[in-house]
């Protein structure tokens, strides 16, 4: 579920890399004949149309998308300099060159997908051509050397297909079968921690507990497993994945520029060690020795125990252990991507009083019209609470976290111009969530933009903030429904009031938080 990425380029960063290249650039000039490098340049950036030999030694006619042209070494870096959300760059480029729009970041080929129809062709009609994953570095270190290791970082295969197919019927409960009641039983029971430390302090930092709530959720329901909140390998199983969700989410220039790569060897080998302490963990708190007394016939009682089935019955295709564990950390680690989106949503309504009356108003309608055994908001009650809904839509389009770019598996087209094999593709979803041509206001929080005339949930088809087809986030629907529960008990119990001097601004681009987040009281409502 590690499925955001956005590309920051820093202004420090542009200016060491602009020195360097003028100094190699001064060499460059001084030994060769300048009028032939500037044509040769002119020639391999500004034509469209290009001839270029096939492997067979015949000539083929390439029909290249526009764009900036690159400078030596870095391309076309610089661009993204000097914005809030480096996506917003690429509305200002598609100005200049249209919705299609080639760059070249460092040694890294890259194309800009602009505009809902285009991403659809991406996603949808030619996913399986888009199905690759970034070759980025970092990925390989997190996952023991090889991203493959990786469910949301993985090129695609029939073992991809295959483990998320796995995860589907845990992820995708149906209403009222039996794994959605048990999620639902799960979430009540972690709820009441919760919101006893919210009542404890008047004024809370807020990450630790939503994390350690999201994290108790998700491994007593994929693995049975649940842990004292002040257990020490707990909170360090629960910091270590916040590290990496966050990291993982961050981009650096030496990702498109490798000799820069030295320069975070520190880091690398912190996340390293950050991903050996979490399956040292996993190994020891929660598989335990599941695995060894594992017998034939046995029936899987959770996600793990499928996993462990899956691998010890040689099923196609075959997944050795370790594999499996990547599997199983990916998507535990998961509730670091629901913590921080929750905490962004309370960022947004802690500033906005009169949001929070209208959803604590649709909680008593909810609670006084249908009987049931707890005071509680449970996750059936979502059809019943459509403005609560609309406003965890209305966050979602309002961080606009980017979708994972794709990699071209193969040579193909996108909106008739020629996309070469390994290119990086960047799916500008920012504009898609806002374009004031798609968006009444859109930079105003809004939930009402989401409910039609009869009072529906309505979402408009350029809303998709978890991408779509073969590579959508598998996570996404169990990612709504703990937000709508944890949110609604929340309200159901409390006003969320902000602490003076404390900053509000939600950060838009990314689900990620930095470890210190926001401070706030939440007051009982009597």
């Amino acid at each position: 579920m590690y499925t955001s990425l956005i590309l920051l380029a820093s202004s420090n960063t542009i200016y060491v890399l602009s020195v360097c290249v003028a100094i190699l650039a001064f060499m460059l000039i001084a030994e060769c004949n300048t009028k032939k490098l500037r044509k040769l340049i002119d020639l391999l950036s500004t034509e469209n149309m290009m001839i270029i030999k096939t492997a067979d030694n015949t000539q083929k006619i390439i029909n290249k998308a526009p764009g900036p042209k690159p400078l030596p070494i870095i391309g076309n870096l610089a661009v993204l300099d000097g914005y809030e959300v480096p996506y917003q760059a690429f509305n200002d480029l598609s100005k200049k060159y249209g919705n299609i729009i080639t760059l070249q970041l460092g040694s890294v080929p890259a194309l800009v997908v602009n505009g809902l129809e285009n991403i659809k062709e991406v996603l949808i009609y030619k996913g399986q051509h888009f199905d690759g994953r970034p070759n980025f570095r970092r990925y390989h270190q997190l996952f023991c050397g090889n991203k493959e290791n990786s469910l949301a970082f993985c090129d695609w295969s029939d073992l991809q297909k295959m483990r998320r197919d796995m995860l589907v019927p845990h992820t995708f409960p149906r209403n009222f079968s039996t794994r959605h009641n048990q999620l639902n039983e799960i979430v009540t029971d972690h709820l009441e921690t919760m919101l006893n430390e919210f009542s404890t302090k008047k004024t809370l930092d807020i990450k630790p507990i939503i994390l350690q709530t999201c994290a108790n959720i998700f491994m007593k329901y994929f693995t049975s497993k649940s842990f004292d909140t002040n257990d020490q390998d707990f909170q360090r199983l629960i910091s270590n994945f916040d590290k990496i969700f966050y990291e993982v989410n961050q981009g650096y220039a030496a990702d498109f520029l490798p000799f820069l790569q030295p320069l975070h060897r520190n880091n690398m080998k912190r996340m390293a060690q950050w991903s050996e302490e979490i399956r040292n963990v996993i190994l020891k708190c929660i598989v335990e020795d599941r695995f060894e007394n594992w017998q034939e016939g046995d029936e899987a009682q959770d996600y793990l125990e499928s996993l462990i089935e899956h691998v010890k019955s040689e099923a196609l295709p075959k997944m050795d252990w370790d594999t499996a564990l990547f599997a199983l950390e990916d998507i535990v680690g998961g509730h670091a991507a629901v913590g921080n989106f929750l905490i962004k949503i309370f960022g947004y309504i802690a500033v906005r009083p009169d949001i929070q009356c209208k959803i604590q108003s649709e909680i008593e309608n909810t609670l006084n019209s249908h009987e049931r055994e707890s005071n509680a908001i449970e996750i059936g009650d979502r059809n019943r609470m459509p403005y609560t809904e609309a406003v965890i839509m209305e966050s979602l389009r309002m961080i606009s976290s980017p979708i994972v770019p794709h990699v071209t598996n193969q040579d193909t087209t996108v909106a008739g111009f020629d996309v070469p094999k390994d290119t990086l593709i960047f799916l500008n979803n920012y504009d898609l969530n806002m374009n004031p041509k798609l968006w009444t206001q859109p930079e105003t929080f809004t939930p009402e933009r989401f409910i039609n005339a009869s009072g529906s949930i309505s979402k408009p088809d350029h809303f998709m903030p978890f991408g779509s087809g073969r590579r959508s986030c598998m996570g996404y629907k169990i990612c709504q429904m703990l937000a709508f529960t944890l949110l609604a008990n929340t309200l159901n119990k409390f006003d969320v009031v902000t602490v003076e001097n404390q900053n509000y601004k939600v950060q838009c681009g990314s689900l990620a938080m930095p470890e210190e987040t926001y401070q706030l009281h939440f007051v009982a409502r009597q």
